[in-house]
């Protein structure tokens, strides 16, 4: 359906080049990509699908337009009115120069050198003169997040907005300059989404992921896809969401772990998994979600579970590693957004590895002073992660470290005991920036063993779950074995220096947030 824009045809010749109209009229230009346009380019015409970004009149026969594609690219649109009145009327030039921020558009035109380089867009040496434009979809009035504005760094990362609408003003070098904050970044998601800053922490996200595969992929692991839906508290643990499922109770998994063991017990050596896990703690911090994606890794045991411990080592350095060079140019863009200090990685045989009681040791030693009386028994909260983190960059000249044999206390029943040391466990948790991102160590293996564990627990060896789980080890000898989680959402938050991992998150979900 098109929608007439211009009284009378006999007084605007170019009424055919500009309409609202879905599906648009046809162009028959070749569809020309922003990105590639460039020095031969120069001269043909083209068609391009873009977003307007900006629209602005020059006179009453001349307009620019900025056009934008997915990501950040940009080129500036010229329409500038024929004298004849065709293929660019005067009223075209005053419509196109009108078309409302973010519609969308189908428009042909031919690329030209620019004057002078263009700093508004990506596209800084070449511009685009418009003969043709049929928006394809308008934008509102008034936008409930400007692109603006959703590029800026979000000014509260509280889940409640103070004001009406959340937007704030920051007074930047004498220019007044719009934020907003994250519950108003999160309440506008197609806007939030459009920034250019948002996009390119989605693409270091997604890098991320094809990173971790690649690696194991080239070790021999064998990817598979563990359930969600469980019969039984996974773990036998609290925070389990529970919902009905045709007459009796069902649970979501608050992480693959048993699957992975299962694998194991299966006959697969090694394996990985990437997929969301759920937790339902009322915990309101900007690093808590209650739906959140791991990327989990299980392997058999030759001969000591530091084996486990240096793979996931070498698979996080090489993903930082991969990240400094695929996306350099994404991660500068965030940075520029939400200014922090470079990720620091520590150089080969300069790795940082702690034990646990080690960690504590500093924290006595060189930390803050209410933490001089911390001791080796007991799991160390999220300040005194922090302070460890900021202790360990000072000393070590490093972000990433990992605090290895945990004690018994502070895991699970499935965690093996250290022989020489049961206070201690095979166990380790890596961090970033003073914040934990990994946790892994080496399982019980031998059902003996587990179940004394289980018990020592107080936890029924006989309930639902925990009977099934026991029972694989039972079933038929199983190898030791060992295995990690990384929480996907931290290091991509914590890797960038992001206030919150709610930013890493494509729809993150709290206790507070369900929509959309």
């Amino acid at each position: 359906m098109s929608v007439p824009v211009s009284s009378s045809s006999s007084e605007d010749l170019a009424r055919a080049n500009y309409v609202d109209a879905y599906p648009p009229p046809k162009i028959e230009a070749p569809l020309q990509s922003l990105k590639d346009v460039g020095e031969a380019s120069v001269g043909k015409t083209v068609k391009v699908r873009a977003w307007i970004q900006n629209a602005r009149m020059q006179g009453a026969k001349m307009a620019f337009v900025e056009l934008r594609e997915e990501r950040s690219w940009t080129i500036q649109g010229v329409v500038i009115a024929s004298p004849t009145g065709t293929p660019v009327s005067r009223q075209m030039v005053k419509w196109v120069g009108g078309l409302q921020l973010e519609s969308f558009v189908s428009a042909e035109g031919t690329i030209q050198q620019a004057r002078v380089p263009i700093k508004s867009c990506q596209v800084t040496d070449y511009e685009i003169h418009l003969i043709k434009v049929y928006c394809e979809a308008r934008g509102p009035e008034k936008l409930g997040l400007s692109l603006a504005t959703a590029n800026r760094a979000v000014s509260r990362i509280e889940e409640e907005d103070p004001g009406e609408d959340g937007l704030q003003s920051l007074n930047v070098n004498d220019k007044l300059v719009p934020t907003a904050s994250l519950a108003t970044h999160l309440s506008n998601p197609v806007m939030h989404k459009r920034a250019p800053v948002s996009q390119a922490i989605a693409d270091i996200r997604i890098a991320v992921r094809q990173i971790f595969s690649e690696y194991l992929d080239s070790r021999g692991f064998n990817q598979f896809e563990p359930p969600c839906l469980l019969g039984a508290a996974s773990e036998s643990g609290a925070n389990v969401f529970k919902l009905p499922y045709f007459g009796k109770d069902a649970f979501l998994a608050q992480s693959p772990q048993f699957y992975k063991q299962i694998e194991i017990a299966g006959g697969r050596k090694k394996v990985y998994c990437i997929g969301p896990s759920f937790r339902a703690e009322n915990s309101n911090t900007p690093r808590h979600m209650t739906e959140f994606t791991c990327l989990d890794l299980e392997t058999e045991i030759e001969n000591h579970y530091h084996e486990v411990m240096y793979l996931l080592e070498g698979l996080l350095l090489h993903i930082f590693q991969q990240l400094k060079i695929r996306c350099k140019e994404k991660v500068e863009l965030v940075r520029a957004v939400y200014q922090s200090s470079e990720f620091l990685i520590p150089e080969p045989g300069k790795e940082v590895r702690l034990t646990f009681a080690e960690g504590q040791k500093l924290l006595r030693n060189e930390g803050p002073e209410e933490f001089r009386h911390v001791r080796d028994d007991e799991d160390m909260s999220t300040p005194q992660e922090k302070a460890l983190g900021a202790i360990v960059r000072r000393k070590y000249n490093s972000d990433f470290y990992i605090l290895d044999k945990f004690p018994e206390s502070a895991r699970p029943f499935y965690a093996m005991l250290d022989p020489e040391n049961p206070g201690v466990t095979n166990a380790f948790d890596y961090f970033m920036r003073g914040q934990e991102i990994l946790s892994g160590g080496q399982r019980i293996h031998l059902p003996s063993i587990l179940e004394s564990r289980i018990r020592a627990k107080g936890i029924d060896s006989s309930s639902p779950g925990i009977k099934e789980y026991l029972d694989v080890f039972k079933s038929a000898g199983v190898p030791p074995h060992g295995g990690g989680g990384i929480g996907l959402d931290r290091v991509v938050a914590w890797f960038l220096g992001l206030p919150t991992v709610h930013l890493a998150s494509y729809y993150p979900r709290t206790p507070k947030m369900l929509l959309p």
